[in-house]
């Protein structure tokens, strides 16, 4: 939770009015991710001048906890010109709350150790070192969106040169942070719609002129050819028919998808399968059997690792949403990283609950899942949303039905979103949601077209 300080009146630095500001000087990442991210983001104590708009970030004392990490950090503006004896009552007041909030059990050296900070820099640096991103990392951050900053500012005619003058920084780190931020400007929808036309222009050039772009794309490719395969199989994919397909082409990325694809087949016996036909093999066969052998144990560790850490999160999301004091501003503020995996170990944990009888941590896991349904519900975008309702009949009359009663909703766009996410679906092997949106997609486009002549 964020501690604040009483209410104050600030002169705005540009035009001297004053403004009503409060402030927040105890961040607790433990009990608010949401502090934490607004910190991080420049976001804390922003003074914001209803009389000429001017908004900046105001310096006031600072002490940032974070238990999970064992940090507890202080910070005071030099520019505050503090006297000493006022500096250390201060802060300790406020790292004496924090101590008080600590269950005694949980209560650490580290409490009583807090670290000063000389600069609000260095303590922002300080917190993304312990969430392991390095100077050397957020240096490499800012040489990327510096690229990205120079290819966006290429006219278009000299684009396709630029991006392959700059290959080699072209990388997989590039790639995720024009997609992250294309992702984010399409989700504002108009007030982003110039930035995201351009971000989407750029991804396009990006994949057709750089070298991971077309290695992504050629990965693309292979993943649904493979998707595709397995789908063909339907009820006859089994590890014995896995195994033929990774025996009859050990292609490294074919070999990867598989693991991607169906990562639960891909067990003990079906090594065992995969060995036994190594033994088999002579000459080149054998080496590369034995090489795709190596590439899906790589590939299966890889994904343990990650569904664990993803797993480690996901858990500690959920404890942090629990304890936050106002449960639906946290879930609001942590929706982004809210997956369908967090959705999972929070139906777990229900389930152990009822399963002990623990009524009141039912009620309390319940109420935190009503609420991240609610806020997801409402963060999603209309269309969507619209498709998401659709599905859940279970009938084609059902569907028809319900597109009578709400063909007022429907338009092109909503039917071309339909398609897209049908294909999705289909690509990422769910033949059954893919059929099954296709089917009442054609109802909606018959709804549509008999909705014209009414």
């Amino acid at each position: 939770m964020a501690s604040n300080a009483p209410n104050t009146t600030v002169a705005c630095p540009q035009c001297r009015q004053p403004v009503a500001v409060h402030l927040e000087q105890l961040v607790d990442a433990g009990a608010d991710p949401g502090a934490k991210q607004r910190l991080l983001k420049g976001q804390l104590n922003l003074l914001s001048c209803p009389l000429c708009g001017q908004t900046s970030m105001l310096g006031t004392p600072l002490v940032y906890h974070d238990p999970a990490k064992e940090l507890l950090l202080t910070f005071v503006p030099m520019e505050l010109n503090m006297r000493l004896q006022d500096k250390e009552n201060l802060l300790g007041s406020l790292t004496r709350q924090v101590v008080s909030r600590t269950p005694a059990d949980q209560r650490k050296g580290y409490l009583l150790r807090p670290q000063e900070m000389l600069s609000l820099q260095n303590l922002i640096n300080r917190i993304l070192e312990a969430d392991g991103i390095t100077p050397e990392i957020l240096d490499s951050q800012r040489a990327k969106l510096q690229l990205l900053q120079d290819l966006l500012k290429a006219d278009a005619s000299a684009l396709p040169a630029l991006i392959q003058q700059r290959d080699a920084e072209i990388d997989v780190p590039f790639v995720q942070i024009l997609g992250a931020l294309l992702q984010r400007a399409t989700g504002n929808g108009a007030a982003e719609q110039d930035t995201a036309v351009r971000l989407a222009a750029l991804s396009e050039q990006v994949a057709q002129h750089s070298t991971i772009g077309r290695s992504a794309s050629r990965q693309t490719q292979v993943l649904e050819e493979v998707a595709e395969e397995l789908q063909a199989l339907g009820t006859n994919l089994t590890r014995d028919t896995l195994l033929q397909l990774v025996c009859s082409n050990p292609d490294e990325l074919r070999t990867r998808a598989v693991v991607t694809l169906v990562r639960q087949l891909v067990d003990y016996e079906f090594f065992v399968g995969l060995t036994t036909q190594i033994d088999k093999a002579t000459g080149e066969q054998r080496k590369q059997l034995e090489a795709a052998r190596q590439v899906l144990l790589d590939a299966v560790a890889r994904s343990d690792a990650a569904a664990k850490a993803q797993g480690t999160a996901a858990a500690q999301l959920l404890q942090a949403l629990l304890q936050a004091p106002d449960e639906t501003a946290a879930v609001r503020e942590a929706l982004p990283e809210i997956s369908d995996l967090t959705l999972a170990i929070l139906n777990q944990n229900i389930e152990a609950a009822q399963k002990a009888g623990q009524q009141d941590a039912i009620a309390r896991l319940t109420q935190l899942r009503a609420t991240i349904m609610a806020e997801l519900d409402a963060s999603t975008p209309p269309a969507l949303r619209f498709i998401n309702d659709l599905m859940q009949s279970d009938t084609p009359e059902a569907a028809a039905e319900m597109l009578r009663n709400r063909s007022a909703e429907l338009t092109e766009e909503l039917l071309q979103s339909m398609v897209e996410l049908a294909q999705d679906l289909e690509a990422r092997g769910h033949a059954d949601m893919s059929a099954k949106l296709k089917e009442y997609h054609g109802l909606a486009q018959r709804e549509l077209s008999l909705a014209k002549w009414r």
